[in-house]
């Protein structure tokens, strides 16, 4: 009986929800997939000025939408390259892109991630330029 009435009480402490604890991850990627999930910079060679920024969006919940900003000046102003609402195939992992062309500073890419449990995710790539 005290066996039935742990058990009970030990059921009854779970009641949240297993995925409340994650929020939505960003692993940024260069090639076909994500390799390196520390990568978030890269150097341009001299001449290059066109970068195709790739990120796998990834979240328990539901995704809900994602943004892509760029900014020169340290987000002072941003500029919005991209959203992505629409994830009825792909729910809950989706690989977005977004192709900056005329780079001629460091810049800086900033993807937000928001899950339908509006859990947010902020993740920031540097592009920095060879003179």
């Amino acid at each position: 009986m005290l066996l039935i009435m742990a058990l009970i009480a030990f059921a009854g402490c779970g009641k949240d929800n297993f995925f409340d604890k994650y929020p939505p991850e960003v692993l940024f990627y260069q090639d076909a997939d994500v390799v390196n999930a520390d990568f978030n910079a890269i150097i341009l060679a001299t001449g290059v000025n066109q970068f195709i920024v790739k990120a796998r969006v990834s979240a328990p919940y539901k995704l809900k939408e994602i943004k892509i900003y760029s900014s020169v000046d340290g987000f002072t102003t941003n500029t919005l390259l991209n959203t992505f609402s629409d994830f009825t195939l792909t729910p809950n992992v989706i690989k977005v892109s977004s192709t900056l062309t005329n780079i001629t500073v460091a810049t800086v890419v900033k993807i937000v991630a928001t899950d339908m449990n509006n859990h947010v995710t902020t993740k920031l790539f540097n592009i920095t330029v060879t003179p």
